[in-house]
């Protein structure tokens, strides 16, 4: 009996991770195949929270090296 709810116990485990793993390439969101051009555009529409976490993800930087890079885009308009 126990082999049986720990057949069910993997088999929602893997289903959870096939279904989280559908989408966005990351947690961040960031799209397969995405540039610092998709960055900067996403900055410049104000989402500068969420172009910082993709360029952290894009490029693999600490928080404030991304900041700093993301706000330089941002002046670049």
């Amino acid at each position: 009996m126990t082999a049986v709810y720990i057949a069910v116990g993997v088999a929602v485990v893997v289903g959870i991770l096939v279904a989280l793993g559908r989408g966005s390439s990351s947690p961040s969101g960031l799209p397969e195949g995405a540039t610092d051009d998709d960055i900067r555009a996403l900055a410049q529409q104000g989402k500068k929270i969420h172009a910082v976490k993709w360029y952290r993800d894009l490029h693999g930087v600490g928080l404030k090296e991304a900041k700093e890079a993301v706000e330089e885009m941002m002046q670049q308009q």
